[in-house]
């Protein structure tokens, strides 16, 4: 039985608490804010001037162009979370209207368009010379379905909570159970959903302009950036755009898993 006595070969990793996760999100919200920031402050670099894309050093230029992919992405992260928040909600409404079946059929297509390729849709609808507010519209549309999924299931949690069921095990009329219960709890989940859609713009917009069928030049890109210095074997353009955007895109990833944590903690 001596062998019984040995210590096991490998041990399980142990879950990550919420609490780091939630400070993970808090550190990728201030680097993301300090890129902000720097990227605002880039034109002041070349003394109050414009910097132009010939002569400005690589790391001036790729902070240029972190306004372009970051105002970008902040209004395609916007919109693909209203269109993913509302598409969670259609599947409650239609569920309460139409019976479950409705409210799962609805919602099981956004969990299977949430594994497609939607991404691909980006450089196909900037290859067609879209307007930027169409190209904004077909990115926010790639993340759209899963932020879909994680509310409906978020707010599938929310209505089984406890605090609800006491309301209406306490005579309380519908209505003010949505109004004094339901509404005042709906806010961090919905926020926590929406947030997944950052990092998921992010990356397409960028991989749409590393083909350079992203954002037009006038705007700049991080992605097209990085490409457009591959292409000319250049690594001195090439490390700070493409440091920076690994960068955003971690400090992206880490606020959606900070919400994501933040409210499991809740």
């Amino acid at each position: 039985m001596a062998e019984y006595d040995q210590p096991p070969l490998s041990h399980p990793v142990p879950p990550e608490t919420p609490r780091a996760g939630f400070a993970r999100g808090l550190s990728g919200a201030a680097i993301l804010a300090a890129l902000a920031l720097a990227c605002a402050a880039a034109p002041l670099m070349a003394d109050g001037s414009a910097v132009h894309r010939l002569d400005a050093d690589p790391v001036a230029a790729a902070l240029l162009d972190g306004r372009g992919s970051l105002s970008f992405a902040l209004l395609a992260a916007v919109l693909g979370g209203l269109l993913g928040i509302g598409w969670a909600l259609l599947a409650g409404i239609l569920g309460t209207l139409a019976g479950s079946r409705a409210e799962r059929r609805t919602i099981a297509a956004a969990q299977r368009m949430a594994g497609w390729p939607l991404a691909l849709l980006v450089p196909l609808a900037g290859g067609l010379m879209a307007p930027v507010w169409l190209l904004a519209l077909v990115t926010a549309l790639t993340a759209a379905p899963a932020v879909a999924a994680l509310a409906h299931a978020e707010l599938s949690s929310l209505m089984r909570a406890e605090f609800l069921t006491a309301a209406r095990a306490a005579g309380l009329p519908e209505g003010e159970v949505v109004r004094r219960h339901l509404i005042p709890n709906l806010t961090r989940p919905l926020l926590a959903a929406g947030v997944l859609a950052l990092p998921r713009v992010l990356a397409a917009e960028s991989f749409a302009s590393l083909l350079g069928l992203g954002l037009p030049p006038v705007l700049g890109s991080w992605g097209a950036s990085v490409g457009l210095a591959a292409r000319l074997g250049d690594p001195v353009a090439f490390v700070p755009p493409a440091l920076l955007l690994a960068l955003a895109l971690w400090a992206a990833c880490a606020i959606a898993e900070g919400m994501a944590a933040g409210q499991r903690k809740s």
